[in-house]
């Protein structure tokens, strides 16, 4: 390490006490350094007093033990890792480990740095391995008493580096042998080409199985619902009660039709024995009961049907009483569903763009909103082989899935389930999306 009195006997153009106490000063504030960047930045910005340079580079060991790294330059605030100028000194940077007078390489990346005369000097730890460095460029060859100067200033940076990082001053990846990477890289196939299911993750959502939709049966209003949402209903129970004024009118106007009508088929049937000429009438008046007749029954039928009833014992399933009372009804529109809600089977919307080869009889995991911390298992039943389009938006394909024996989850549960497919390499299964997406952006 060069001392002091070598340090100031060399210097020329300064007095030895000034330079002297410039350089204690100096080593003082960087041995009082509280981190790495703190003293980078003092060694790269505070050296003007103790050697002349155009400009001043702290550069480190790259992490794989090979090439140079700039962490810091005087009047520069940061390091842009991706200017061109910087990878071009970076590659610059001689690996020897003595001081060396350098020539700015004729790049085009440093075609317009307007200093050309470069001064390497590389800083060294305990065992003599060079770490970092100093890298003084100027407009001319730098003395041979500069070299001395710049020699002290990189070993004090040194020293003082070491110290805040433990001796271990930069982090490398650990070098392996030609065995190990052999080893590393029969691993890396063997990982790669271990098989595994194809899964996905897609939502799911209990629903009855084999319900009993309730439909609106004409068009028209829907006054008043006598049951609440999932109450348990008994067959012939009353369950929806639509506007039946304008039914009840025509099903009365009806019975009065099929009155008159039969009173006109009495009125000539009668006159048909005293006068043979009236009796050509008997079938047109037989023909006008008939009509009325049927009209009367129709219109007693969609009396009937303006009161839903339940066809069958379960839970009346659907969102909410408010929501359909008041409510303007097409003909077919479904309203309520009647349930078993010891029956029940798992509808998952698997996402177009996540499609895989499922087989009917493959296990699905689920894991429900309710109970995030357990989950159940189901058997797939069916895919669907058209997409459509869910609530939210997206296309996705229909999957029926029954539940396992012993299980028998809440009408209504949501949550996410994982179906499996086919076994394929675990490479191909990391890398599938991201080969999807690009043949979809390039077409190939």
């Amino acid at each position: 390490m060069l001392n002091v009195h070598e340090f100031t006997a060399r210097a020329s153009g300064h007095k030895e006490g000034d330079l002297l106490a410039h350089l204690l000063t100096w080593e003082a504030s960087a041995r009082r350094a509280d981190s790495v960047p703190e003293l980078h930045y003092r060694v790269a910005n505070d050296t003007h007093t103790l050697i002349e340079y155009a400009q001043m580079f702290v550069i480190k060991r790259s992490i794989t033990g090979r090439g140079w790294r700039v962490v810091a330059a005087s009047s520069l605030v940061s390091i842009d890792r991706n200017a061109a100028m910087i990878r071009a000194i970076e590659a610059a940077i001689p690996e020897e480990t003595t001081v060396q007078a350098l020539v700015a390489p004729s790049v085009p990346e440093l075609a317009e740095y307007p200093f050309d005369h470069w001064l390497w000097v590389p800083g060294h730890d305990r065992t003599g391995n060079a770490f970092c460095g100093l890298l003084l460029t100027h407009n001319h060859p730098f003395p041979v008493q500069e070299h001395m100067r710049a020699q002290r200033i990189t070993e004090t940076m040194a020293h003082a580096w070491l110290a805040l990082t433990g001796n271990r001053p930069v982090r490398r990846l650990p070098k392996l042998s030609k065995k190990h990477q052999i080893f590393l890289l029969v691993a890396c196939v063997v990982v790669v080409l271990f098989p595994v299911h194809l899964s996905v993750l897609a939502p799911v959502e209990v629903v009855a199985s084999e319900p009993v939709i309730l439909t609106a049966p004409f068009n028209g209003i829907v006054t008043s619902i006598a049951v609440a949402p999932n109450e348990q209903v008994m067959a012939g129970q009353l369950l929806v009660q639509f506007d039946d004024v304008k039914l009840r009118n025509e099903a009365s106007l009806a019975a009065e039709k099929l009155q008159v009508a039969q009173a006109r088929l009495n009125e000539v049937s009668s006159a048909s024995f005293a006068d043979a000429t009236v009796g050509r009438g008997i079938s047109i008046a037989k023909a006008d009961l008939s009509l009325a007749q049927a009209e009367h029954a129709y219109t007693t039928d969609m009396l009937a049907r303006a009161q839903l009833t339940a066809p069958r014992a379960g839970l009346a399933v659907y969102s909410d009483r408010r929501e359909w009372e008041g409510r303007a009804v097409q003909v077919g529109q479904p309203i309520m569903e009647i349930a078993d809600p010891s029956r029940v089977r798992y509808r998952i919307d698997l996402p177009a763009r996540e499609q895989i080869d499922l087989t009917p009889g493959s296990t699905i995991t689920l894991w429900l909103d309710s109970q995030p911390l357990s989950s159940l298992s189901a058997t797939l039943v069916d895919v669907s082989f058209l997409a459509r389009e869910t609530p939210g938006g997206t296309l996705a394909f229909a999957i029926d899935a029954t539940p396992n024996p012993g299980t028998v989850p809440r009408l209504g549960a949501r949550g996410i389930a994982r179906v499996r497919g086919h076994l394929a390499p675990l490479g191909y299964v990391l890398l599938r999306r991201p080969i999807t997406s690009l043949r979809q952006t390039i077409g190939l």
